[in-house]
């Protein structure tokens, strides 16, 4: 079955550039396609509408290079997988106009499409073709510096408990973590910048709630950089669960260490 992989961005969310990205694997071996569009800023730009524009783009460009399908479409957007697939009402009118011609081009094809969700680590080409090019090109020029100086995690290759578009953390937030995400080199600052802004659902969950909703993987690492300190594990899982991933989350969690820290002194 081919595959198609896509993701969007818009940067900074709501109102920014609008990126589109996607890749297709074909199933008869022929060498993967990428495709990637760029939408200048608008009001109604957002991360959503992205998401939603990039799925058409790449299910256009699918047909458009001959594909007749069946199609295996992922990304890493529930709200997107799961409108699509018709378990999650679309109350968005913007969003509802772009899924209908996204339906209507699938049903002029007559393309038969399996919709499935995947966690954004394993949807990394997608979502580096969906960042605007003047922010590729940055990452491209920095990362490799970055990471031999620094020891940092590339951001196509950083790990992630929960996607940050599907979790319930405010709109300010969403894009605060979405930047941290995308950056090679995140500095103390935006870490000591980001905060909750009183309290979420995640808040108030204690640690052994925590390790069962992150999974056993991220809950070693949290025990691994906070051995004997349940108090900072739980903050790291929070962070994780927010969005953040499983480095930055151990990132900010040393940061406010530090901070808390210095305002002891």
């Amino acid at each position: 079955m081919d595959t198609l992989n896509f993701d969007g961005s818009c940067d900074p969310n709501p109102g920014g550039i609008m990126g589109f990205g996607w890749i297709i694997n074909w199933s008869s071996g022929k060498k993967a396609t990428e495709g990637s569009k760029e939408k200048k800023p608008s009001k109604s730009n957002t991360n959503n509408v992205a998401e939603y524009t990039a799925l058409k783009e790449g299910i256009s460009n699918y047909l458009e290079l001959g594909g007749k399908g069946p199609l295996h479409v992922r990304g890493d957007s529930k709200l997107v997988i799961s409108q699509m697939s018709g378990k999650w009402k679309v109350n968005n009118e913007n969003l509802a106009k772009i899924k209908e011609e996204t339906d209507s081009i699938i049903k002029k094809h007559n393309l038969k499409v399996k919709f499935t969700w995947v966690p954004r680590e394993q949807n990394t080409i997608a979502d580096r073709l969906a960042l605007p090019k003047s922010r590729r090109n940055k990452i491209s020029k920095t990362e490799s510096n970055t990471d031999s100086n620094t020891g940092s995690v590339k951001p196509e290759n950083r790990k992630f408990v929960a996607d940050v578009n599907s979790s319930s953390v405010s709109s300010k937030l969403r894009l605060q973590i979405n930047e941290l995400n995308t950056s090679p080199s995140p500095g103390f600052k935006s870490f000591a910048q980001l905060k909750v802004g009183g309290f979420d659902s995640f808040s108030r969950k204690k640690l052994e709630t925590l390790q069962k909703e992150a999974g056993s993987k991220a809950s070693a690492i949290a025990e691994k950089e906070f051995s004997n300190n349940p108090t900072q594990q739980a903050s790291a899982l929070r962070w994780m669960l927010r969005g953040l991933s499983t480095d930055l989350a151990v990132k900010k969690v040393k940061v406010d260490i530090e901070l808390s820290k210095k305002r002891k002194k």
